[in-house]
């Protein structure tokens, strides 16, 4: 059935994508039956590669929440103070007007770096073209991002170790999975293939400090001490070197640096790392053993080590080390590096970094770069010597628009507090509701209500806690109003493509509308010559001789006819391309983090904040904090509103404690208890499991309650249960190489909250 055919009585049928906003990342395929203008059924679109499957417990839900009535219809200005929840309605040319003439005079006055952006994950596809606005702008990457601490901080050392952030799973033929979250959970399209394969004979490793549903499934259940996953990872690569079970051919051919790393894995010995972890020495032998000799095999972390602050980029890298000594990137191996694309019939569509116009940026504004001084993987430095090698190994820009190209959000805060080392004068919130989802809630909320602020400006879907900080509130369209055409911000070799189910309800526009209107006003309009992101769509497939149209109902995803790996042979040199690094293949020991002043090796640091390197605060605090494990139907701060179906599955925030520890400390099953961290309290209801060690508590993250007052003190409830008032946001606790703040492996006490009605 074509996309846009109209049917008996105004019906119509459009294939569209579920990404972004509100679904997840997983890019589900969506068939939705419009009548007259307005959905009336959504399901999975069977000729999409999801095959027609999707969230039993979201995808019913999207409709309802489109059209509940906490969405944002119009533009509206501010008339009271920062969190009065006083507006008026305006129109989207005043807005931009406003909006343009206020930046325009910041930046005569302070500099372009006086712009900061804050974003979410995966709300949107235009990545690129933020970061062309903001070049063209002369802003220097001032872009306070999740993906610091959500991926993007893994794609930056992938890239620095291997040339290239992209590894394609083989789950078909996988023989050992390796899981650092709950698939069950997070990902379940990623967790349906892989649980076929564990029951056709393929192991699986689960590392968590909870027995979550993928756990429980395991083969070996690691329950680690949080935030100590470098060490595992490091005693791992001491047994498989130690015992001979490595992969010799692609070591000796493909890797540089394994003498180094062998002399490094020999100080973290089972025994000792045991002693770290929590975890028995032979079950860390057993996993190791396991790993390397099922080949092949796979390992997703989830996010877990990537919040957990000081050592965090070090897993990744160990881990990395892992995939490379035992053959997984290897072409026989489980996750085979791959270069961009897609490339069809030798062509290659336009990329978000064929997009971002980095050479507009004059060199002198990059130094400005909020915490490129410190933090430099991830900001200009980083890019300065990856985006050669890439660039010479695979003949297209860099992908900057995600992995390079970010600051560490917290320094956001500072700088408006502080006006160290600048001032941030105004801020434009899009794709984030950084009340919840950014550490420090206390200090977040003293920098969004600064009067140094001149400019915040949020773009939503409906008034969050963020949004109700703001000076401009501008109603933006959601996946289901707007066509998607995507690269996962270059992350992968495809391009993924979806039409708009329904045009945009009341004054709705695309982000990309923004971002043109404002560049329109300020004088490099004619660097946006597409006036629809359906133009932009045609004129990035236009090379793989595909109108949008067609790929969004007819392919889909698109994808390269044979992926670029290491053993392609390059054309412009006849040989054999190998990995976009100094020496041309996967760096164990890496230069790149040498040449930026770092340790070039994997290596285990203790937690910023633990028993072991603060003992004195473990002694009021005495539980180790963990927040924000992915929970059903919710997907990060969204789908809270009552009516849609999505929280009346969830209505309430959860805290795991173990039975003996809440035993103790007088709490029973659904009882509300206070969780207290040295930055300040929160209140959840007590979910009792034995499968949480009795050290540990975890609490769920993005907890705000729409239904609640939005004036201020209440904010709709985002300070009551909100994970991120608990985290902290000092740069000395952040990980050295990619600036990634602490949201786990933190210190906490737990005890019983008087029996109030309600919450």
């Amino acid at each position: 059935m074509t996309a846009g055919t109209v049917h008996n009585g105004g019906v119509e049928k459009k294939k569209a994508i579920c990404w972004p906003s509100p679904g997840c990342s997983e890019n589900c395929g969506l068939l939705v039956t419009v009548r007259d203008g307005r959905i009336v059924d959504i399901r999975g679109n069977q000729e999409f590669p999801s095959k027609g499957h999707g969230c039993a417990d979201r995808m019913p839900h999207l409709a309802k929440w489109l059209y509940h009535p906490d969405q944002l219809l119009y533009p509206l200005k501010r008339k009271g103070g920062r969190g009065e929840n006083r507006w008026e309605r305006i129109t989207w040319d005043q807005a931009l007007d406003e909006i343009a003439a206020k930046l325009a005079g910041l930046k005569a006055t302070y500099g372009a770096e006086s712009l900061a952006l804050l974003e979410g994950t995966y709300r949107n596809d235009m990545y690129g073209i933020r970061s062309r606005f903001l070049n063209l702008f002369g802003n220097p990457g001032n872009i306070g991002c999740a993906g610091t601490i959500c991926y993007c901080n893994r794609v930056a050392i992938r890239l620095a170790v291997t040339g290239t952030g992209t590894m394609q799973p083989k789950v078909g033929s996988l023989r050992c999975a390796v899981l650092g979250s709950n698939l069950t959970e997070s990902g379940p399209i990623r967790w349906r293939p892989i649980r076929k394969r564990l029951k056709e004979g393929a192991k699986l490793i689960v590392v968590d400090p909870r027995k979550t549903d993928a756990a429980k499934e395991a083969d070996v259940w690691l329950q680690i001490r949080p935030g100590t996953d470098a060490a595992l990872f490091m005693a791992w690569i001491n047994v498989i070197i130690e015992e001979d079970l490595y992969d010799k051919s692609f070591v000796d051919e493909w890797t540089f640096g394994f003498e180094g790393l062998k002399e490094r894995a020999s100080r973290y010995t089972p025994d000792e790392v045991s002693g770290i972890t929590w975890i028995p020495a032979e079950k860390i032998r057993e996993s190791a053993r396991i790993y390397a000799t099922h080949v092949p095999g796979i390992m997703l972390p989830g996010v877990s080590s990537d919040q957990i602050g000081l050592n965090s980029i070090r897993a990744e890298q160990a881990r990395l080390c892992l995939r490379a000594i035992t053959g997984n990137l290897s072409m026989k191996g489980g996750e085979t590096v791959v270069g961009p694309g897609p490339i069809i019939d030798g062509r290659m569509g336009v990329r978000d970094s064929m997009l971002q116009l980095v050479e507009k940026l004059p060199p002198e504004q990059r130094k400005k770069q909020l915490g490129c001084d410190r933090f430099k993987l991830m900001g200009w430095p980083g890019y300065e010597i990856m985006a050669p090698l890439f660039e010479k190994t695979y003949g297209v820009p860099f992908p900057m628009s995600a992995h390079n190209f970010l600051c560490s959000q917290p320094l956001i805060w500072q700088a408006i507090l502080t006006g160290k080392p600048y001032p941030i004068k105004a801020i434009v919130t899009w794709t984030s509701n950084a009340f919840l989802n950014a550490a420090d809630t206390k200090t977040v909320y003293a920098a969004l209500k600064s009067p140094i602020l001149d400019l915040h400006v949020v773009l939503e879907h409906v008034m969050t806690p963020t949004a109700l900080l703001a000076d401009y509130v501008l109603p933006i369209a959601s996946k289901l109003e707007k066509p998607v055409c995507h690269t996962h911000e270059d992350f992968d070799p495809t391009f993924a493509c979806g039409e708009r189910a329904v045009q945009p309800l009341g004054e709705r526009k695309p982000d990309y509308d923004f971002f043109r209107g404002l560049a329109e006003r300020l004088g490099f309009g004619d660097y946006f010559p597409w006036e629809t992101e359906e133009d932009l769509a045609d004129f990035r497939l236009a090379p793989l001789g595909l109108t949008f149209k067609e790929a969004a109902t007819e392919r889909y995803v698109l994808q390269s006819d044979a992926p670029w790996t290491y053993e392609t042979i390059n054309p412009g040199t006849g040989r054999a391309t190998g990995f976009a690094t100094p020496t041309g293949k996967v760096e164990l020991s890496s230069n790149v983090l040498k040449e930026l002043g770092y340790d070039p090796l994997p290596f285990y640091e203790e937690p910023p904040e633990s028993p072991v390197r603060t003992p004195e605060i473990a002694q009021r605090y005495p539980f180790v904090l963990i927040t924000g494990g992915r929970f059903r139907p919710m997907i990060h701060s969204e789908n809270r509103q009552i009516g849609i179906g999505t929280r009346e599955q969830h209505p309430e925030p959860l805290m795991d404690i173990h039975p003996d520890t809440a035993r103790r400390l007088g709490i029973e099953a659904g009882d509300w208890a206070y969780v207290e961290s040295r930055r300040g309290v929160i209140k959840q209801k007590a979910h009792i499991t034995p499968d949480i060690d009795p050290r540990v508590i975890h609490v769920e993250g993005h907890w705000w309650f729409p239904e609640e007052p939005a004036d201020e003190p209440w904010l709709h409830g985002g300070w009551s249960s909100n994970a991120n008032v608990l985290t902290l946001s000092d740069p000395d606790t952040f990980d050295q190489v990619t600036g990634g703040w602490p949201l786990r492996a933190l210190l906490c006490n737990v005890y019983k909250a008087p029996t109030v009605k309600g919450k």
